[in-house]
């Protein structure tokens, strides 16, 4: 969700966002994943996908059950390719964010640099870097 205030865009992060930022690339657990690692789950998951569509094929030719095969396999594919544009999308928008992220640190990290550059600039010549005590008029 994107909020336009003043002139400039920002973003509000969703609660499904914050679980996601904590999640793993690699996890046996399907959900303890983030989307990038479940993306990458959904496309090595393609071709067992297709190899139990012609195995339903198959068997329902061998039972004469062919109708029932093809809805099971209409239902099978249907799901896949669903879950395979989603997961894509979703594993994008985290790529966005995270390197949307990554530059807003090298941005605030360079104006903490300038900043502390500037407190730390040289001051005039002669005039005094930190503040001396009075000095008392001798008699």
């Amino acid at each position: 969700m994107v909020v336009r205030r003043g002139g400039c865009n920002r973003r509000i992060i969703t609660s499904k966002e914050a679980i996601m930022a904590g999640k793993k690339d690699h996890s046996f657990n399907y959900w303890a994943m983030n989307y990038r690692g479940k993306f990458r789950r959904t496309k090595k998951l393609m071709p067992f996908t297709i190899g139990l569509c012609v195995l339903l094929l198959i068997l329902g030719v061998l039972a004469d059950d062919l109708v029932r095969s093809l809805i099971w396999i209409v239902i099978i594919a249907a799901i896949m390719v669903a879950q395979y544009y989603y997961t894509k999308k979703k594993a994008e928008e985290e790529e966005a964010q995270e390197a949307a992220q990554k530059q807003a640190a090298a941005r605030a990290q360079a104006q903490a640099a300038q900043a502390q550059a500037q407190f730390q600039a040289p001051t005039a010549q002669g005039a005094p870097t930190q503040p001396q005590a009075p000095q008392s008029p001798r008699q």
